[in-house]
């Protein structure tokens, strides 16, 4: 029963979102929201469809790691269903339609003012890491982004979310260096455990021996926190928590969350960073959105 009504809420705001697209006023994206809220609750394919939609994905990435609504975006949220309320009061549609659609979004705009809004010290650490740091990570929006080549590339990190406690599974923020690089000249798809080379060379036929297995493939940037208390210390450890950018076999999805703890990419994209960066190199990874055309 559970399935069901987590189904139905997917369904219903699905719906709304389909007819805000051609409703004017009314808003696609708040709904578009709530549909992958809800199917994170009981519908894992549809989750993942809409996390993946090549237009409204990005947004929704960005939702589910950040949580924050701008206040701009809450006004205009609000503007355009109230405005799409008035005109449902004077189209034909049946009164018990009018009553529905018009209480879903009396609901919806009371849940978007109660989000959380973003932080000004937050605006001002995003800043300073679009100034100082050598790679940006975006969390939200799963992207890594090589500054000295102005290249984005989608990474997937912690399945559990963000976090800096220990034995979480949830990838950190905040301020790093990259500690040591691992994995020299070592051939593509080479296996690491405990960040040694194993001696296998990671294919189709050895994932399906051992297809549990989480692959550390190819190179391993090992990362360091560097701000006390947050991601460096006693229980929030970056390095001692083994939190590194891997390579990953490439039938892994990038721009969703899967991983351990760690950054996944895929091994040629991992194989051109490392070769461009040096250890000790500064790396930020946010849970705000990065604004990438700054460079």
């Amino acid at each position: 029963m559970k399935t069901v009504f987590w189904r139905t809420l997917v369904i219903i705001f699905i719906i709304l979102a389909i007819i805000g697209a051609i409703l004017p006023g009314m808003p696609t994206t708040v709904f578009l929201i709530l549909a992958a809220w809800a199917s994170s609750k009981g519908w894992p394919q549809m989750d993942a469809w809409l996390l993946n939609h090549p237009k409204y994905g990005p947004t929704l990435r960005n939702w589910r790691k950040n949580g924050t609504v701008p206040r701009k975006a809450k006004w205009l949220a609000s503007i355009m269903m109230l405005i799409s309320a008035i005109v449902m009061l004077f189209t034909p549609a049946p009164v018990l339609v009018k009553i529905f659609t018009n209480t879903i979004m009396f609901a919806v705009a009371v849940w978007l003012w109660l989000r959380p809004e973003p932080t000004q010290q937050s605006k001002q650490w995003v800043d300073r890491a679009l100034t100082d740091a050598d790679i940006l990570i975006d969390l939200s929006q799963q992207i890594l982004f090589l500054k000295k080549n102005k290249t984005c590339y989608f990474i997937s990190s912690g399945k559990n979310g963000i976090g800096e406690t220990e034995n979480s599974g949830k990838t950190p923020t905040g301020w790093h260096c990259i500690a040591q690089k691992i994995g020299h000249n070592v051939a593509e798809n080479t296996v690491f455990v405990g960040r040694a080379e194993t001696g296998e060379i990671y294919d189709e036929l050895l994932d399906t021996q051992q297809p549990n297995r989480d692959w550390i493939l190819t190179r391993i940037l090992w990362l360091k926190g560097l701000e006390e208390g947050i991601n460096l210390g006693e229980g929030v450890d970056t390095f001692e928590r083994y939190i590194y950018i891997h390579g990953t076999p490439e039938k892994n999805p990038m721009g969703i969350p899967l991983s351990h703890g760690c950054i996944r990419m895929h091994n040629t994209s991992l194989i051109e960073i490392f070769n461009t960066v040096d250890e000790n190199a500064l790396v930020y990874l946010s849970k705000e959105p990065l604004n990438f055309t700054f460079f």
